[in-house]
């Protein structure tokens, strides 16, 4: 008997990632390529079905012992019908039916949802996150996103919108975000912020930042959030203050999530995060300064497991909420 498969499918800004798993999230073959944004929508969604078609050996689904699909999409999606209701970079993509296009496509159950919660829910079944019931999790990459699980469940919200984490304000007033507030998280810790931020210090100050624009080649426009902490680890001042406003901004949203959920763990991953010790350390001392003592006992502040291949375990996961195989709540 053919063993039961799902296709994960991430769609990215930069990216589009296809993989084939089995049931324990074993990514048996997988399929990268590059977004082209000039391809448009249609242009892309061949791309991601040839890239499937490739991976079933361009066998019907069914005879590929294919029971689900799960797509992550890089922009916010309503659920549950599987609309995509924007893309930030690619054009043509506002109410494309996604789900019912690939059900109809492949004649399986589709689950669509934005990236964020697909790689949550990768990270609590696969990752991180697995036997916990009630967690959060924090993308932190050139944006920040975010997802929330309780009872072992993803929550999306009454607008499936809930988990934006990159938009609670931090600092009113603060740089303006993305959203068109500012202030938010996303702008003053995301690593194009943080880069940013370390830009403009070196521009203010040539001598605090002077480490850093070493660091750079001499070009300051070159500083980016990886060299900031380069520096700090050196013991650099500029790189320091870098870091240290970074970690305080963190450790307040971080803080304030604490205190209103009191999950067992909040879970950061993406790009800046894999810098490891220099951000993990100061931040859990920092948290306790911005939460109550139970519910900072209660959680851990940890790193994620899925790393470079997130976004597509996170899809791999949809597809098995699609298919009501979740291993947890």
């Amino acid at each position: 008997m053919m063993e039961t498969r799902y296709l994960g499918i991430d769609i990215g800004n930069t990216n589009q990632t296809v993989a084939l798993a089995d049931a324990r999230g074993e990514l048996l073959a997988v399929e990268r390529r590059q977004t082209d944004p000039s391809r448009g929508a249609q242009g892309i969604l061949a791309s991601v079905i040839e890239a499937a078609d490739t991976l079933l050996d361009h066998r019907p689904a069914r005879d590929a012992g294919l029971a689900a699909l799960g797509v992550g999409f890089g922009g916010p999606v309503e659920m549950p019908t599987g609309v995509v209701r924007l893309s930030h970079q690619v054009s043509g993509w506002e109410g494309v039916p996604l789900k019912r296009l690939l059900e109809e496509r492949f004649g399986v159950p589709v689950t669509v949802d934005n990236d964020a919660n697909a790689a949550t829910l990768g990270e609590l079944v696969f990752g991180a996150g697995r036997g916990l019931r009630d967690m959060v999790y924090i993308n932190i990459g050139t944006g920040i996103g975010g997802g929330l699980v309780f009872g072992g469940r993803l929550y999306r919200g009454a607008s499936t919108s809930a988990g934006e984490v990159g938009h609670t304000i931090v600092l009113p007033g603060g740089p303006e975000c993305t959203c068109g507030h500012r202030g938010c998280l996303e702008a003053l810790c995301s690593g194009t912020a943080i880069g940013r931020r370390a830009r403009e210090l070196a521009e203010a100050d040539p001598e605090l930042g002077r480490r850093m624009r070493d660091l750079a080649g001499g070009d300051p426009q070159a500083i980016a959030s990886k060299i900031a902490f380069r520096a700090a680890a050196e013991g650099d001042p500029g790189g320091r203050k870098v870091v240290d406003d970074t970690v305080e901004y963190l450790a307040l949203a971080v803080g304030n999530l604490l205190n209103l959920l009191n999950p067992q763990a909040v879970i950061l991953g993406g790009g800046v995060p894999e810098v490891g010790a220099p951000l993990f350390t100061p931040l859990r001392e920092r948290v306790r300064d911005y939460c109550m003592e139970h519910p900072y006992r209660a959680a851990r502040i940890l790193p994620a497991k899925n790393g470079y291949d997130a976004g597509v375990r996170g899809a791999v996961a949809l597809a098995l909420e699609a298919a009501g195989m979740l291993p947890c709540g």
